[in-house]
Order: structure tokens, then C-alpha cells, then sequence
């Protein structure tokens, strides 16, 4: 018989049981607190990360492009204001010097000659540079033609050479070379601006940029008339003074579309919402025309009527005032312009630029007190803006060559500056003070019988 080994059977242990159900319990709760605290911190990370992650994608459209578009804006304003300083207060300071009626309006349709002349020039010659140099070389040229300036008026009347010929034509010079200058900021200006924007984005930007410079035109003329009234010199050193702080603001400029250059290779043919490009090319001439409209008005009521004014019996600083209020007119106009887009493609709006413009500018012909003429600059004001958003618009919309377009805009306006200061200046010395309102009204007309063949014809053409 074999002896077995006795195995005692033990009670099982009731602690040690507790205990392996107590770690098994712990284990699960602390698995289950792992998981809880992920969810947790997954739905509080995920939309940060996710707002990170979309921000760094779409940086450079949004927050970066708008704090890197700000000097853009500034070297807009700094630059539209030494011009409105300088050239509301030109006829003035050609008639301090003895200048005539003639002189005045020689000088600012000289002014534009060169503008436009060194415009068709501008892209064959310095096209392949970018914006950022060519608008700073243009505002140092500028800035020395404006110390050239100072220099022949302080001369003149210092030294009593009032009504010296030689003065008046070198003042006038100076003011071609200025003009000339001028061609390598605007165009270079607006197409850094406008670069790789499209639709609403585009139309914002054009709008935040035509607000920039017509809210300084809302300063400048008071500014300047009030600074000529008491010193012929001081509107000149005014705005070589904004033309320094122009150079700095374009010199501090950092944008994606540094390296735009003038003429781009490349074209588009459509128009996000608008695909009939026929139908765009026409409105692109009904605003061309309406462009042409507004500142050969201008170049007659800026002009000739600073010195009728003056004759009627009222002062230079009322002059400035009722400037400014053109200002105010403009800049609601081109900001509204640029934060609605209901106006787009409407042809009858176009059409009713040329008639307002009429409209105030026979208000100043049969006007005879300062609230006529304020209501006539205030109707002229909200015509100006809307004329200058509009062929704004049409041209950089659906083209990828928009310093072209630019270009073509900067020389319809020049054009009708040309025309009727150049044209009202003699009219003014050789016929009567008024017949150059009436040869602006003339034009009026001729423009807005030839929008409405246009408007005309398009429409047989699409029927």
C-alpha cells in the first residue's frame, strides 16, 4: 500500500480574494479615466489644432496679406495728399507769380501730357521691375521736382521777378517732370494692390485702396487752401514733407506680390459670375467714357474756376472747403462702391454720370452764390466716385494683365484733364471766363450720346 503525500485543503482566502477584485476594479476605472480624459482633451484640442492648422493654410490670403497691405494703403494716402496739397493750390500759386488764366491751365494739362506720355513708355522700359522700387524711385523724383518747385517760387517773389516768364515756364516744367514721375506710382500702385485677388476679395481690396487716397483728397485741398491763403510757399513744403513719409511707407512694404511685374504674360477671358466677355467689354468702355466725362470736368472746375471764385469775391479757404466737401462726396461713394457689389453691370448707372456732371456744372455757370456751388461740387463728387470705382472694377476683373488695364485707366483720366484744362485755359484768357464750362459741357454731351450707341449696339448684337 502506497502512502500518499495528505493534501490539506485549505479555506480559500477571502482578503486576498477582495484584493485581486479590488485591483481588477482599479484597473478598469483607471482605463476608463484614461479613455474619459482622452475624449476630453480630444474634443478641447481638436478644433484648436484645427483653427491653427487652417490659419497657417490661410494665412497668407487673410491676416497675414492685411497686416502686410496696411503701408500699401498708407503710401496711398501719404502720396494723394501732398498731390491734393500741391495742385488744388496750383492756380493760386501761378497767379501769385503773375501767371494768367492761360498759365493755370497750361500748367496742370502739361502736368498730365507728361503723366500720360511717359505712361506708354512706362512698361516697355521698366516693366520687368517690381512695384516696391519703381513707385520709390518715382516719389524721390517727384519729391525733387516739388523742391525744384519751391525753389523758382521763392526766387520769384523774393526777388520781385513777378510775371517773369522764364519762372512761370520753369514752374511749369517742373510740374511736367512730376507729372512724368508720376506714371511709375499709380499704375505700379494699384496692380501690387490688386495682385492675385478676385471677386469679392478684389472688390474689397479696391475699395479699402480708393478710400485710402480719396480720404486724403477730403484733407488735402483745405489743408493746402488754408496754407496758401497765409504763404505762397508753404502748400509746396507740405507736400514734399507727405511725399518723404510715402517713401518710408512703400520702403516698410512686405506683400506676396512683391515681384508683380508692369505687363504680365498671361490673360483670362472670364469673370467670376459674369462669363459673356463681350458684355464686360462693353461696360469697360461705358466706364471708360464716364471716366473721360469726370475728369474733364474736374480739369475745368479745379482749374479755371479756382480763379472765377476768387474773382466773385470769396477766399481761398472757402475754395478748400468746397473741395473737401467733394472729397467727402467721392470717398462715400468709392467706400460704398467697394463694400456693395449691387451696382455691377448695370448699365444705367454709367449712364447717368455724364448728365449729373452737366447737371452741376451748369449750376456753376448760372450759380451765383456759395450754396449753388457747393451743391454743384457735391452732385460732381458722387458722379467723380462712382465714374472712378466703376472703370476701377471693370478693368481688374476677369484680367490677369491689370497693370495694363491700370495703365489705360490712368491715361483716360489724363486724357480728359488734358483736354479741357489745356482747352479751358485758353478759352478762359481768349474768349470769356464761362466758355470753358460750356466746351466741358459740350463734351458731356458727346460722351453720353456715344455711351448710349455703345449700350445700343451691344444689345442688338447679343439679340
Amino acid at each position: 500500500m502506497t502512502l500518499q503525500p495528505c493534501r490539506r485543503s485549505f479555506p480559500p482566502n477571502r482578503h486576498s480574494s477582495s484584493t485581486h477584485q479590488l485591483s481588477a476594479h482599479s484597473h478598469e476605472y483607471s482605463c476608463s479615466a484614461i479613455i474619459l480624459w482622452r475624449c476630453i482633451t480630444a474634443a478641447i484640442e481638436w478644433p484648436f489644432f484645427r483653427f491653427t492648422t487652417m490659419k497657417c493654410l490661410f494665412n497668407k490670403n487673410t491676416t497675414s496679406s492685411s497686416h502686410s497691405i496696411w503701408p500699401l494703403y498708407g503710401a496711398a494716402f501719404a502720396m494723394a495728399i501732398s498731390l491734393s496739397v500741391w495742385w488744388t493750390t496750383m492756380p493760386f500759386i501761378i497767379r501769385n507769380i503773375g501767371g494768367s488764366e492761360e498759365h493755370v491751365g497750361y500748367t496742370w494739362a502739361l502736368n498730365m501730357l507728361g503723366y500720360m506720355c511717359s505712361l506708354l513708355v512706362a512698361g516697355a522700359v521698366l516693366g520687368q521691375h517690381n512695384p516696391r522700387n519703381t513707385t520709390r524711385t518715382a516719389t524721390v523724383t517727384i519729391c525733387a521736382a516739388a523742391i525744384v518747385m519751391l525753389a523758382l517760387v521763392y526766387h520769384a517773389l523774393s526777388c520781385n521777378y513777378i510775371a517773369s516768364q522764364f519762372h512761370i515756364w520753369m514752374v511749369i516744367a517742373a510740374g511736367i517732370i512730376a507729372g512724368s514721375a508720376m506714371s511709375l506710382f499709380w499704375p505700379f500702385l494699384m496692380s501690387w494692390v490688386s495682385a492675385d485677388f478676385e471677386g469679392p476679395a478684389l472688390n474689397r481690396r479696391l475699395g479699402t485702396y480708393n478710400g485710402a487716397w480719396s480720404g486724403a483728397a477730403i484733407i488735402g485741398p483745405l489743408l493746402g487752401c488754408l496754407l496758401v491763403d497765409s504763404n505762397t510757399l508753404l502748400p509746396i513744403v507740405t507736400a514734399a514733407v507727405c511725399l518723404v513719409i510715402c517713401f518710408v511707407f512703400l520702403t516698410i512694404a512686405r506683400d506676396g506680390s512683391l515681384h508683380t511685374s508692369l505687363f504680365e504674360k498671361t490673360s483670362q477671358a472670364t469673370v467670376a459670375g459674369y462669363e459673356n466677355f463681350s458684355s464686360l467689354l462693353r461696360f469697360r468702355w461705358l466706364a471708360r467714357i464716364a471716366l473721360f466725362c469726370s475728369w474733364a470736368c474736374l480739369g475745368v472746375s479745379r482749374s479755371q474756376f479756382a480763379l472765377l471764385f476768387t474773382e466773385m469775391g470769396f477766399s481761398e479757404t472757402w475754395f478748400g472747403i468746397i473741395i473737401t466737401i467733394f472729397g467727402i462726396c467721392n470717398f462715400s461713394v468709392m467706400t460704398a462702391a467697394g463694400r456693395f457689389a449691387f451696382w455691377h453691370f448695370k448699365s444705367v448707372l454709367l449712364l447717368t454720370v455724364p448728365v449729373l456732371l452737366s447737371m452741376s456744372l451748369l449750376l456753376i455757370i448760372f450759380g451765383h452764390s456759395l450754396a449753388v456751388f457747393i451743391l454743384a461740387f457735391v452732385i460732381m463728387g458722387c458722379a467723380f466716385g462712382f465714374a472712378y470705382s466703376s472703370h476701377l472694377y471693370y478693368g481688374a476683373c476677369g484680367s490677369r494683365r491689370r497693370s495694363k488695364q491700370m495703365v489705360i485707366h490712368e491715361a483716360t483720366l489724363s486724357l480728359g484733364v488734358i483736354i479741357s484744362s489745356g482747352a479751358g485755359g485758353y478759352l478762359a484768357k481768349n474768349v470769356s471766363l464761362y466758355s470753358p464750362y460750356w466746351f466741358a459741357v459740350v463734351a458731356l454731351c458727346v460722351g453720353f450720346i456715344t455711351q448710349a450707341v455703345i449700350l445700343l449696339s451691344g444689345l442688338s448684337a447679343e439679340k
